[in-house]
């Protein structure tokens, strides 16, 4: 288990370095991987983790070039939203979205993330899907009361990931 430190980004990402308007899903670099078969990773807790034990064959990353926006809205004394705009996070924001993730991982045992990265899985052991293999491993879980982020919930995917890719 380890998050990769020295390797280098997918060479899907073609000398595109500056940052984007674009949300990570939307970013040129990200559309061309899943159409290569990788899956890009949520930042939520319960699946940040899973590159860090992943098999390294089966991850990849590129830098984050993307940029998230926050909606913000007013709305009258009837409750009917108003006004609208999206406007990007901070710098500030950002490192403190992701020192809030590092932290929750902290806590079940997974060390502090590489900064910037964009993670994409593809599946191993014979899953069609990084989905279809979410799902076994989830249902796995359920079954023992992992169904939060938990040191269990990691040890779980490390032990099932070990075995399937044999």
């Amino acid at each position: 288990m380890d998050w990769g430190w020295d390797e280098p980004p997918n060479p899907q990402v073609r000398g595109r370095v500056h940052q984007s308007d674009l949300e990570s899903d939307r970013l040129p670099e990200t559309r061309e991987l899943i159409e290569l078969g990788w899956t890009l990773v949520s930042d939520v807790p319960t699946a940040a983790f899973r590159p860090f034990v992943w098999p390294s064959h089966a991850r990849t990353w590129v830098p984050d070039r993307s940029t998230v926006w926050s909606l913000e809205t007013c709305a009258n004394s009837h409750f009917n939203i108003t006004k609208a705009r999206c406007l990007p996070l901070s710098a500030e924001e950002r490192n403190e979205l992701e020192a809030q993730i590092n932290r929750e991982l902290m806590e079940v045992g997974v060390p502090k993330r590489p900064p910037g990265r964009l993670w994409f899985l593809r599946p191993v052991g014979g899953f069609r899907s990084v989905g279809a293999l979410n799902d076994h491993v989830l249902a796995m879980a359920e079954e023992r009361g992992l169904d939060q982020l938990r040191p269990g919930l990691v040890q779980l995917w490390e032990i099932e990931l070990a075995r399937l890719d044999g």
